[in-house]
């Protein structure tokens, strides 16, 4: 993906209203895209990307100087990512609690292999569907780790909980995800 014209960076830093609804129309989708992954409900998700573009705009110092050496979606995901992180951090209605016994014995089974058996055969509305229903932490956690590449550690890090509790949240939706990739299989035959 190309980054946006550096002349509409530069109108946007200067808080020209037109560059910055040129700019909010350029990434719109991206932003979207990248937030829907985290929530559900439809008020969180434009909550969350309007924030996300807001810090794009109050950051525009930092893409304009490395304007030849960033690419400029990489750098609004990353910016958007960790804003949701910092969100979910901050509610702990996301939160679920792992017994210390499940986790332990989850952790056995899983012991760091990764079974990638579903087939991404499935539409991507059936996939997203179910990714939208697990648990806000399941959720998180499967999404910064299958979609966004982090590690139990980093994520761990991130929102404050053990890499193995991340593992375990992990397990949990992958397993979910599989089981209802399976049964709409089954209802679509």
């Amino acid at each position: 993906m190309e980054n946006p014209p550096l002349e509409l960076l530069i109108k946007c830093k200067g808080n020209d209203r037109k560059a910055h609804f040129a700019l909010y129309k350029w990434c719109f989708e991206d932003l979207i895209s990248i937030c829907r992954r985290y929530y559900k409900q439809e008020d969180d998700l434009k909550s969350a990307v309007n924030t996300s573009f807001l810090k794009v705009i109050q950051s525009m110092e930092t893409i304009i100087s490395k304007y030849d050496d960033l690419v400029f979606y990489h750098w609004m995901k990353k910016l958007t990512v960790n804003h949701i992180i910092d969100e979910f951090r901050k509610n702990k209605n996301y939160r679920d609690t792992i017994d210390i016994a499940e986790e332990r014995e989850i952790i056995e089974k899983y012991d760091g292999a990764v079974d990638d058996s579903f087939e991404l055969k499935d539409s991507i509305a059936s996939i997203q569907a179910a990714i939208d229903s697990l648990p806000a932490m399941g959720k998180t956690v499967f999404n910064l780790y299958a979609i966004e590449g982090y590690k139990h550690e980093e994520i761990g890090a991130l929102l404050n909980i053990s890499a193995n509790t991340s593992k375990v949240h992990f397990f949990r939706a992958r397993t979910k995800l599989q089981q209802l990739l399976k049964n709409e299989k089954t209802l679509m035959s």
